[in-house]
């Protein structure tokens, strides 16, 4: 089989014969660049066949999010969460990605990445099942989103139009994680100078369960680009001997330097290397941008219960740093300006008139971090 990048032979791989053969380490997965050992010692073979393995499992959906159990039944899955198990789900579905151009093509197969790409072709719609975990019939193709869209979260891809976008929502009683993710996205547009966030819209999506509030944002991963999770170019760090935060730092300086900044003023306690990571130039293989802050459906939840969370252990880096420890670290590199107008202009709004001492609490911060 071969792993393509769009329509380029990146690496051969068969696991069956433990075979391992790099095509193109500049465009590789980022986890497999310098990860693959040139040698014919056992040992180095299986450590290969581990690393690819690693890889394509990772694609897959976890067992552990909202309506998973539901959405493998559905496409007559072993609900069987090894490593083997996931590695074949991910070659069933080609390996396929919305976030990417990375997919597995069979070795004699005519398949191109036109035919391939989720992106641009229509899908068949099993939002319904996502959100609320009931369908009656599933029809369509195994070369689908939902068994590769991450996270814990209830969610769905949907085409609206001819653009793509993901829907998301929570099984809490009041939709609190889905409602301060649209807040928090609104809180972010006003400041200046930061990376771009996405935007997250409210809607009501009704389900063959009744009515789900939902929150929908737009596809980020343009056509020339992949999205590069956080974690893979950490771990390529690492083998490299590079300091990942000092090249971060040096190479997109005060657009790293604000995630952490704005998770802190918002309190996003889940920023952790899967929901963060940059862009990829597709012909290249280089990094070429920080990617936009999203998932923020666990920012501002300890705001509205009124929990104190500034100490929560950040996991943006995986060290033992808090999320206000590490934004006081990063402030002085960033060159955020706060609209304090339009900040207190959506506080005043009647759609968020009851979430008073939410807006106290970020408007606190932002004060204790000197930004106004």
């Amino acid at each position: 089989m071969y792993l393509m990048l769009k329509n380029t032979e990146v690496l051969y791989f068969d696991l069956e014969d433990f075979v391992v053969e790099v095509i193109r380490n500049d465009l590789l997965p980022f986890c497999l660049r310098s990860n693959i050992r040139i040698s014919t010692k056992m040992k180095d073979i299986l450590h290969n066949i581990q690393a690819v393995k690693a890889y394509l499992s990772s694609r897959v959906l976890s067992l552990s999010r909202d309506n998973a159990k539901q959405i493998y039944a559905a496409f007559q899955i072993p609900q069987v969460d090894s490593t083997d198990n996931r590695v074949n789900i991910c070659i069933k579905c080609k390996g396929v990605s919305i976030v990417d151009s990375y997919w597995v093509k069979e070795d004699e197969e005519p398949a191109y990445w036109g035919k391939i790409n989720i992106r641009q072709n229509q899908l068949k719609d099993i939002l319904d099942l996502s959100l609320s975990g009931f369908s009656p019939t599933i029809t369509t193709s195994a070369i689908c989103p939902e068994l590769t869209t991450k996270g814990l979260f209830r969610k769905g891809w949907v085409y609206l139009g001819d653009s793509l976008y993901l829907l998301k929502s929570d099984k809490t009683n009041e939709y609190v994680n889905t409602r301060m993710e649209v807040l928090a996205s609104e809180i972010l547009e006003c400041f200046e100078n930061r990376l771009d966030s996405i935007v997250y819209l409210s809607d009501i999506k009704e389900t063959a369960r009744g009515t789900a509030y939902v929150s929908i944002c737009q596809n980020f991963v343009r056509e020339e680009q992949s999205f590069i999770e956080a974690w893979e170019v950490m771990d390529y760090c690492k083998r490299r001997k590079i300091n990942f935060r000092e090249l971060c730092l040096e190479r997109w300086g005060c657009k790293f330097a604000c995630i952490p900044v704005l998770d802190y003023i918002i309190i996003n306690t889940d920023r952790h290397t899967q929901n963060y990571g940059f862009m990829m130039n597709n012909d290249t293989g280089e990094l070429e941008a920080v990617a936009p802050m999203f998932d923020l459906n666990c920012a501002l939840v300890a705001d509205y219960f009124q929990v104190e969370a500034g100490d929560t252990l950040s996991q943006m880096f995986n060290t033992k740093e808090t999320i206000r420890e590490l934004a006081f670290r990063y402030v002085d590199q960033t060159d955020l300006k706060f609209h304090e107008e339009k900040f207190t202009k959506l506080a005043q709004s009647s759609h968020y008139k009851e979430l008073g001492h939410v807006f106290e609490r970020v408007y606190g911060r932002v004060q204790e971090l000197g930004i106004i």
